[in-house]
């Protein structure tokens, strides 16, 4: 056989003990996958042999396309022209929420478990000079690993910021400037992403009104405002803004993302990305990172096991480990979102 089989089209998911080898089946004829069970005797494939680092539940590649065996890297959304699922895969019946009114222009949809759909709609909670900044999601909500800040700077200086022993990663959804970290100034266009490693402050200037999302990990830290900007600068990653680049884009079956800061580029154990999702519903799946999605344009439905929500720009989402999920575009135009999780990989692995 001059292929692997395709075992299955997602991935499986295993719990590894620190220490143990495994022996991952690579032609996909197995019937204990991911492992070996010799059937590749014949094949001209061998099993490929491995030791789990830590003790943890792990992703491995049933599809046999993955370019990083035994571990899934998404590979398996590409095998058909469209991530879309049939209609009926989704329950039907599933109950339409309507979100509930939070106070000062904000509201939530709750979804299953702690899933939910939250709308800042220009509210805020806390303002440093020109900075007005409301939390979206936090350790209130049951947010284990990160938290995130919808936030508008009127145009000028901002403060001063700083999120103690955390890394902050921002998006500019409109409006552009520049941002000051440590000694360094780098343009900040609107479509962008932004990273600040821990133990750095910084300081945007802007250009016009901006509107940002700044999301942080690990969890907790509320922002402070400093005097003086603290001239800590790590030189280990030198550029700190990704722009929205078409040429940069990853194809995922019938869509796209845009990796602007994760592990490989920066150092840190977020990733942030921009994905486009045409008019279509996403095949039902979970992740095994925590993430959240923010709407830039289009509308559509937001989907878990039981419930389903109306989703429009402005809107986040807040996604838990594991959470079983859909998201359905309803324009035609299609939908771009900008989403951020943790730990870091690629968005596209998925079970």
């Amino acid at each position: 056989m001059d292929e692997p089989a395709v075992a299955a089209t997602k991935p499986c998911l295993v719990a590894l003990v620190e220490g143990r080898r495994y022996s991952w089946c690579s032609c996909g004829l197995s019937k204990n996958q991911p492992f070996c069970d010799n059937s590749h005797v014949g094949t001209g494939f061998k099993p490929i042999l491995f030791k789990a680092q830590e003790t943890d539940e792990e992703l491995l590649c049933a599809c046999k396309r993955t370019k990083s065996p035994p571990y899934c890297d998404g590979s398996h959304n590409s095998l058909t022209a469209s991530y879309g699922a049939p209609m009926d895969e989704i329950a039907s019946d599933a109950a339409m929420v309507e979100p509930s009114d939070l106070g000062n222009g904000a509201s939530r949809a709750a979804l299953d478990a702690n899933c939910f759909v939250i709308t800042p709609r220009g509210a805020a909670e806390i303002y440093a000079g020109g900075l007005a900044l409301y939390q979206v999601i936090g350790p209130r909500d049951g947010a284990r690993r990160l938290s995130q800040f919808a936030g508008s700077l009127a145009q000028g200086a901002g403060p001063i910021v700083r999120f103690a022993d955390a890394d902050a990663v921002i998006y500019v959804i409109s409006g552009s400037g520049t941002i000051e970290i440590g000694s360094r100034h780098f343009a900040l266009p609107a479509e962008s992403g932004a990273y600040v490693r821990k133990g750095e402050a910084f300081r945007i200037h802007a250009d016009d009104a901006i509107a940002l999302n700044i999301t942080v990990c690990p969890l907790g830290p509320l922002p402070e405002t400093l005097d003086t900007m603290p001239q800590i600068f790590d030189d280990a990653v030198e550029k700190r803004v990704e722009p929205v680049d078409a040429s940069e884009r990853s194809a995922m079956a019938d869509r796209y993302y845009q990796v602007l800061v994760d592990g490989e580029k920066q150092g840190t154990e977020v990733t942030q990305f921009i994905g486009h999702i045409p008019f279509s519903r996403a095949a039902h799946h979970r992740h095994l990172y925590e993430e959240t999605l923010t709407v830039l344009s289009g509308q559509g439905v937001m989907w878990t096991d039981t419930t389903k929500t109306v989703i429009r720009p402005g809107d986040t989402i807040f996604l838990p480990r594991k959470q079983s999920h859909s998201v359905e575009c309803t324009s035609a135009e299609g939908m771009m979102i900008v989403g951020v999780f943790y730990p870091t990989m690629s968005p596209a692995i998925n079970y």
